[in-house]
């Protein structure tokens, strides 16, 4: 009898192991029935055993009207739906991992990074210094998935390595941190999205659970579930793909293990996985796709990878005169005792955010610009956002006509631009803004990051000779309107690191002029649009020191 069972049992169970490695995917184009762009397919995939049903898109980038863009979520989280219809995109997937309303993977945008891979975690009460992946798209359209490395805010701070940390599920202690050397600047950074782990490499299947400390972790390795993934050919097409799971007979989800191998049969050479469960989501407009954990309901997440006509990449440059202020800017800040340094990812600069219980306003931090005359500006400031930050943080703002306070919710907008208001400041040493812990919530933290200020009307900088080695300018160019060439003239106070771009309307990048260090005094550049089409385009100059970083752009109109 005992023989007779056993006998049974094996019967059963190896020809349905067999069985469940002999089924296929079955993809079908949907293309035709849905309403995406040219250049944009879409298909849907079954199994019937074990279940599976899942959809991917498949992205020309080779076709300059559209483009892959990541989004964070407005008010931290949101669902995707709301996303789509807000930002009018012809399709998305949910991005990377998030929690308490802050992304905790990374997001790059032109000239910004909103939001940044952890730095570390906890596991076996350490913490654990870890490398995790990002899916890039350069300004070029190519793409790649890269390890990364945050050694601060910046784009100066951002690396990439050419292997994450030699961790194992069994490590007991935590590994040296990465240092600079180890890895090299990602310098032409331009759109990302983290996530992790890395699910192909080099056109194979290379899942870095464990390298990237997945593991004591919701995301698992070799159980089904739902998932979310983005990779590319070698003929420059992206892969967006979302897998359901956990519905019994209509979809149990997939294995990291599978995910990779089904994304390899798509043509993929590199390959990331995102954030999955019921995170999992896809929408062609603001319609739902797919069902996450079988239902409608949709979980707002922090980020997104959409599907956006060309125009949409984001930012603009500034036009006109821009200051920043950091918080590590010792010539323009004054902090006083009570303030600590944050461990949360995502500050502006090189100096981590600084925070302060609410209280009665005896802990403050003033930044003081040196602001070249008086003007109208927007002001705007940056903190590194988390449920446990302060709804009513108190900006005191001296300006020309008196002093202002203006109150932001800091538990959302993380690691971006808010707008403070329009003030008139006086371009003397009384102008001020004041960051303070007066009114704030004392069982939530204040942040101090970073102040700007951007000059609404016309900056006129005198012509005196003693001006040159006190200000920084950028002139109008000259001729303007141009055909072909342009003349770029500026000027810098002191030595520094200068970067000169030229963009388009929409803020995307055109062309480098110049990069690296200059010294004091005028400077000119010829921008020759001899293969360029005409119309509106900006220059801008990035002028960094040890303790200041400034920008100015000018117009351009280019006719021929």
């Amino acid at each position: 009898m005992k023989t007779k069972v056993t006998l049974i049992l094996f019967l059963y169970l190896i020809p349905t192991a067999f069985y469940l490695e002999a089924q296929e995917i079955t993809w079908t184009e949907k293309t035709e029935s849905v309403s995406l762009p040219e250049g944009v397919r879409f298909f849907e995939g079954i199994r019937a055993n074990p279940a599976f049903k899942g959809w991917y898109f498949e992205v020309d980038m080779n076709n300059s009207n559209i483009a892959l863009v990541p989004y964070v979520a407005e008010g931290g989280t949101e669902t995707i739906s709301n996303f789509a219809a807000r930002k009018n995109v012809f399709a998305a997937i949910n991005g990377g991992y998030f929690g308490g309303g802050v992304s905790y993977s990374t997001l790059v945008q032109p000239g910004l990074i909103p939001a940044q891979n952890v730095p570390s975690v906890t596991r076996n009460s350490s913490s654990y210094p870890v490398i995790r992946s990002m899916f890039g798209i350069k300004k070029n359209r190519s793409m790649a998935v890269d390890w990364i490395y945050h050694f601060g805010g910046g784009f100066e701070n951002l690396f990439r390595f050419d292997l994450p940390m030699e961790y194992t599920s069994s490590n007991n202690a935590p590994l040296p941190a990465p240092v600079k050397e180890d890895g090299e600047l990602y310098e032409d950074a331009y759109l990302g999205v983290g996530g992790g782990p890395v699910l192909v490499k080099g056109d194979t299947s290379m899942v870095t659970y464990d390298q990237e400390i997945f593991w004591g972790s919701g995301v698992g390795l070799d159980n089904s579930d739902p998932r979310t993934a983005a990779g590319y050919t070698s003929e420059g097409k992206a892969i967006l793909m979302v897998i359901d799971g956990r519905q019994g007979s209509v979809s149990t989800g997939v294995s990291l293990t599978e995910l990779a191998n089904i994304m390899i049969d798509l043509g993929a050479t590199e390959a990331i996985n995102l954030d999955g469960g019921g995170s999992s989501q896809m929408v062609i407009g603001d319609s739902l796709v797919n069902r996450p954990s079988g239902s409608f309901i949709q979980r707002p997440v922090a980020t997104f990878l959409a599907i956006v006509d060309a125009d949409s990449i984001p930012t603009i440059p500034a036009v006109g005169y821009e200051q920043i202020i950091d918080t590590g800017d010792t010539s323009s800040v004054e902090i006083s005792d009570g303030w600590i340094q944050s461990a949360n990812a995502g500050y502006y600069g090189d100096t981590p955010s600084i925070i302060t219980l609410g209280g009665d306003g005896s802990n403050t931090v003033s930044f003081t610009p040196d602001l070249p005359e008086s003007n109208l500006y927007e002001l705007y400031g940056w903190w590194v956002s988390s449920f446990n930050r302060s709804k009513k943080t108190a900006y005191i703002v001296h300006h020309e006509e008196g002093i202002d306070t203006v109150f932001a919710d800091q538990s959302t907008d993380n690691s971006q631009w808010i707008k403070l208001g329009e003030f008139r400041f006086s371009g003397t040493a009384s102008d001020k803004v004041v960051v303070s812990n007066t009114g704030g919530d004392t069982n939530n933290y204040v942040v101090a990051d970073a102040v700007r200020f951007v000059g609404i009307e016309e900056i006129i900088n005198s012509n005196e000779e003693e001006d040159i080695a006190s200000m920084f300018r950028l002139d109008p160019t000259y001729p303007n309107p141009f055909n072909p060439s342009t003349n770029i003239s500026y000027q810098l106070p002191v030595h520094g690191n200068v970067t000169v771009e030229v963009f388009n309307i929409n803020g995307q990048h055109i062309q480098t002029l110049y990069t690296g260090n200059q010294q004091q005094g005028n400077h000119n550049l010829t921008w020759n649009a001899s293969n360029i089409s005409s119309g509106i385009y900006f220059v801008k100059i990035d002028f960094q020191t040890p303790s200041n970083h400034f920008s100015q752009t000018q117009k351009m109109t280019l006719i021929k």
